[in-house]
């Protein structure tokens, strides 16, 4: 096994760890992000347009993914700092990386399932510190106990599927036939359209859905590319916003015409 293999693994399982800290969700969240994954992966690996182009499929899978009352259905970070890594070293491309990734999301989840029943102790802890008023206590059990615990749960699985991950990949799909391996990058060239699915229905506000439209159609037919029309999009959401949520906006207007 070569060396680098081990660093990339240990760099993947350490990122993890990071992204699944909290200390800042809107820190943690940003490196959870797959497409955030595939750039940085990409640019260790050697291969930055694709581990982006791999990222990008992955954010849209998981762009509607939500966590109701803490539960994590699915981890995008899992699943892209796994699948990403073994799709560069294997030569897999987009749609097979997405077919992948999608085990790995699963078992992200289940590693936060072990992650909250672990951290019961630490609260339970935390509370006797309290009763006790053993401040340093509190600070230990609240802060670095946890830290640990999460950087064991999610680093030692991210870093053996990594390991491990390559290899027997490589196996099955030397075993796959040529028909079958079009079938699953077909199918996983599909799977974004779900995220993506998802993410409109959860804004599909009847008041909402005509921007969407007219993104859509600005983008299929002006000729205009995704980050313009991006930076369009947000100017037109921040105006919306302020004129829909000013309630002096139509005092003033109807002053004025008194006037």
């Amino acid at each position: 096994m070569e060396l680098s293999t081990i660093l990339i693994a240990a760099f993947c399982g350490f990122w993890q760890v990071l992204s699944t800290t909290d200390y800042g969700y809107t820190l943690s969240d940003t490196l959870g992000q797959p497409v955030v994954v595939g750039g940085v992966v990409g640019l260790l690996m050697g291969d930055l347009a694709q581990g982006l182009v791999l990222g990008g499929s992955l954010e849209l899978l998981y762009l509607g993914i939500i966590y109701p009352g803490g539960v994590v259905p699915a981890c995008a970070s899992s699943a892209a700092l796994v699948s990403i890594p073994i799709a560069l070293a294997t030569g897999l491309d987009a749609g097979a990386a997405t077919v992948l990734a999608v085990p790995f999301g699963l078992l992200g989840a289940a590693l936060w399932t072990v992650k909250g029943a672990v951290f019961n102790v630490w609260t339970v802890r935390v509370n006797k510190c309290l009763e006790k008023k053993d401040f340093k206590g509190v600070r230990i059990n609240a802060t670095i106990l946890p830290l640990l615990t999460s950087a064991v749960i999610f680093f030692v699985p991210v870093f053996l599927c990594n390991i491990l991950g390559s290899e027997l990949v490589l196996a099955v799909i030397d075993s796959i036939p040529e028909w079958a391996m079009h079938g699953i990058e077909v199918a996983g060239s599909l799977l974004p359209a779900i995220g993506f699915s998802i993410a409109v229905s959860l804004i599909g506000k009847k008041e909402i859905m005509p921007f969407f439209f007219i993104g859509y159609f600005i983008v299929q037919y002006a000729g205009f590319g995704a980050i313009a029309v991006a930076i369009f999009g947000a100017c037109v959401a921040v105006l919306y916003y302020f004129l829909g949520n000013n309630p002096t906006s139509g005092a003033s207007l109807s002053t004025g015409d008194e006037q």
